[in-house]
């Protein structure tokens, strides 16, 4: 499997379900009100709608991409671990930690998978 296919549908799925959020998000912002948990929605929201629009047929974007998000969110995901359920806030509890987990190691993996293009061809 070409690993450029495995970029883009790490990039464009992880866009799609961040903007399915909005789903949770609304029912948050109507149930509880303004909440941290209504911002930690939105930026995944307002992520997920960034990513769509630069980088759903933006080969550049794809491999940058998958590195940056799979180490943001690995390092998300390890502050859950270790302060498992921070503050109260639902964006460290296990679900959430769990679902970083995923996120970020499966980002990582994609982007490190494959030879650069320099590098295989005799540059860098």
């Amino acid at each position: 499997m070409e690993v450029k296919f495995l970029q883009k549908w790490y990039t464009r799925i992880v866009g799609v379900f961040f903007v399915f959020v909005l789903v949770s998000l609304i029912n948050e912002l109507m149930g509880k009100g303004n909440t941290p948990e209504v911002w930690h929605k939105s930026f995944h929201v307002i992520l997920g709608a960034l990513i769509l629009h630069f980088g759903w047929d933006s080969e550049n974007f794809w491999k940058p991409f998958c590195l940056i998000n799979g180490a943001f969110f690995l390092y998300i995901a390890l502050f859950g671990w270790v302060f498992p359920d921070f503050a109260g806030l639902d964006a460290f509890s296990l679900i959430d930690t769990i679902l970083h987990s995923i996120v970020g190691v499966s980002g990582l993996a994609i982007g490190f998978w494959g030879k650069n293009k320099i590098a295989a061809k005799g540059g860098l």
